[in-house]
């Protein structure tokens, strides 16, 4: 999944996250791990223009690693992104405030 974004292709990213996220080994990788993959996968939703598949992808992503979420400086990029979106989505908003991009 993360090679195919990182080559530009967030469609071929995105199916095969639905995938992994269906494997049997997801729900044992760390929660760290998951966080941080969540986060990639926003940023993929971003690439194809799905605002509401980023923020279900980071709200999924907080929930299971808050530390990944509110500290890694990507995730921030990532919530700001997602945070100007007008109306923004209700658990951006919160995080946006939580990581301290909003009042």
């Amino acid at each position: 999944m993360l090679v195919a974004a990182q080559r530009g292709d967030a469609d071929e990213a995105l199916r095969r996250h639905s995938t992994v996220v269906r494997r049997e080994g997801w729900r044992r990788l760390p929660a760290e791990y998951r966080g941080a993959y969540l986060v990639d996968v926003a940023r993929a939703y971003l690439q194809v223009g799905d605002l509401r598949g980023a923020a279900r992808a980071l709200v999924d992503a907080d929930s299971i690693a808050p530390a990944e979420v509110r500290c890694r400086p990507l995730a921030r990029t990532v919530i700001a992104d997602v945070a100007r979106a007008q109306p923004v989505p209700a658990g951006v908003a919160r995080l946006a405030t939580l990581v301290g991009l909003t009042r």
